[in-house]
């Protein structure tokens, strides 16, 4: 019994139709989740309308983020439990995946805000200030290590965050002890990053309220302890104490600008 060939589609007619190109038909088929109904001796190949529901079903499967592996056991084991599975599955990962969008635009919405705000601060210029509660994720460093270990312990921030899903600024920050400001030691004991909430963790750090000296220094992380005895200066010239840590905070850095002499940082020193 002949074929009628005319009730089936070629690979060109039949890539047109599922808007994919003929490579990606030839790549289903080597992997075997989507074949050819009848593969003639000359190769030709060809597809029957039936066949546009099995493509329909890898389409929807893969704009799920479904992999052609997973699609290939769902297609091999086809029944409504396996279905039913796999999407919400999918399901929970495209959750998961839009809290992270929602969070990343979070922390580029900062970015920007910070930006801004660094191109318009006067700097050089201490001023007092009430400041409330803060909290931050701070990680102590070794003054034995080296840079090579401070690289790391930045990077342990951010695992830690992802880790216990708390969002952080884009900014990393730095924590320098009183005892160190007040004898001219100005190299940071901790690495922080500024959260939103109170994290009950091993790593939360809360800056007090309370009353704080404040500058924005402009120029590169060498040049900071030229702003730290201006403002111990002036600490020293309103008759201020230092009562606690130094908090320094990048508004414009290494990120946006490539002069590390036109670098922005905020330097609050609790008094």
């Amino acid at each position: 019994m002949s074929t009628d060939y005319d009730q089936y589609f070629t690979t060109s007619e039949f890539a047109k139709v599922c808007g994919v190109t003929r490579h990606t038909l030839f790549h289903y088929d080597d992997i075997g989740i989507l074949k050819p109904e009848i593969v003639k001796e000359n190769g030709y190949r060809y597809y029957s309308y039936k066949q546009f529901y099995t493509f329909d079903i890898i389409a929807v499967l893969k704009e799920t983020g479904t992999s052609l592996n997973e699609i290939k056991e769902y297609i091999e084991n086809q029944n409504t439990s396996h279905f039913l599975t796999l999407i919400e599955q999918k399901q929970q990962e495209l959750v998961e995946e839009q809290r992270k969008l929602e969070r990343m635009q979070r922390l580029l919405q900062g970015a920007v805000d910070n930006t801004h705000r660094a191109l318009q601060v006067n700097c050089g210029e201490p001023w007092t200030e009430e400041c409330e509660e803060e909290y931050f994720i701070a990680v102590r460093l070794s003054k034995e290590a080296g840079e090579k270990d401070h690289v790391r312990k930045i990077y342990g921030i951010f695992d830690y965050c992802d880790e216990h899903h708390i969002e952080y600024d884009f900014s990393i920050g730095s924590i320098i002890g009183r005892t160190n400001v007040e004898e001219g030691v100005y190299d940071p004991d901790y690495y922080c990053n500024k959260i939103s909430y109170k994290h009950e963790g091993e790593l939360l750090h809360i800056k007090p309220k309370g009353k704080y000296v404040i500058m924005n220094h402009k120029g590169s992380y060498e040049s900071l302890p030229t702003s730290y005895e201006k403002l111990k200066s002036y600490i020293a010239a309103n008759n201020l104490t230092i009562t606690g840590n130094a908090y320094e905070y990048d508004l414009l850095s290494y990120i946006a600008v490539g002069d590390p002499d036109k670098y922005v940082i905020q330097i609050a020193i609790q008094i």
